[in-house]
């Protein structure tokens, strides 16, 4: 058999992975999911989290499928392989999560090693997994017209606004068609993430049951040092800023002004997570 020949087996084999995930995520099968993974894979969650090996990745999936992506569909994209070597090489895939309604809720990007086993013929070793941020429009600058300030470089800059909606898919909607937003992400809840290459646009699903009113609801301001940010605003008289316990990983920090305004403070933007 050529090389070539080889390799086109291979490169099927490996395509055939990411289809018996997507199998196991249509039927809610968790054991079914991480059986196309080593028993010591590195697994990296979209939020950081390492779930330990095979076992974590059954656990954690029969979490979600038992929960926010109960009669979801994954469609999963290979997007490049890349042979190391006889018995390695590294994936790039793309994967959707569909709701059941056919509604798209979410499109991650991952990094995967996998390796030809023992066990199975190939099997993935490492996976890396990411929601990739909007690429940011940056306006061209005329330098001798529009002089950078000193210090500009480093002042804080409004970068995110959160309303309260009680239908978010509607608002994201009424923003994408109008204002040209693109719409980066959307939580299990119903919650909308858009963009306009300069500022996000969080649109939080309204809870009935909750206190919390429908419309603004926080700001973000995108800075350089949360030390510094920290420092100016206890001599300012303010509370220090507490760190944000969520799970949406957009900002590392919440404040307040002095009338009790709310906002965020994030060293890596708001663009995604």
């Amino acid at each position: 058999m050529h090389q070539t020949d080889a390799t086109r087996d291979d490169s099927g084999r490996i395509r055939a992975l990411w289809a018996e995930m997507a199998r196991g995520w249509a039927a809610g099968d968790a054991a079914h999911f991480a059986a196309n993974f080593t028993q010591d894979c590195d697994f990296t969650t979209v939020r950081g989290d390492k779930p330990p090996g095979r076992d974590g990745i059954e656990a954690g999936h029969a979490a979600l499928f038992d929960g926010p992506y109960a009669g979801t569909v994954l469609d999963a994209r290979i997007v490049a392989i890349r042979f190391l070597g006889p018995d390695l090489a590294t994936v790039e895939a793309e994967s959707t999560v569909v709701a059941p309604g056919g509604e798209p809720l979410t499109t991650t990007h991952a990094l995967a090693v996998v390796e030809r086993t023992p066990e199975h013929p190939w099997l993935i070793r490492a996976f890396h997994n990411m929601i990739p941020a909007p690429r940011p429009v940056q306006p061209a600058r005329d330098t001798e017209r529009e002089p950078v300030p000193d210090g500009a470089a480093a002042r804080p800059k409004l970068r995110h606004l959160a309303l309260v909606a009680r239908d978010p898919e509607r608002l994201a909607r009424f923003y994408s068609s109008v204002f040209a937003m693109e719409l980066f992400h959307r939580d299990p809840d119903g919650s909308c993430f858009l963009s306009d290459g300069y500022l996000s646009l969080a649109l939080i699903k309204h809870q009935l049951d909750g206190d919390t009113p429908v419309g603004m609801n926080h700001f973000g301001f995108h800075i350089t040092d949360t030390a510094a940010t920290s420092e100016a605003l206890t001599a300012a008289g303010t509370p220090k800023p507490a760190e944000r316990f969520t799970n949406r990983p957009f900002a590392e920090y919440r404040a307040m002004d002095p009338e009790g305004n709310w906002f965020d403070l994030s060293e890596h933007g708001f663009g995604g997570p």
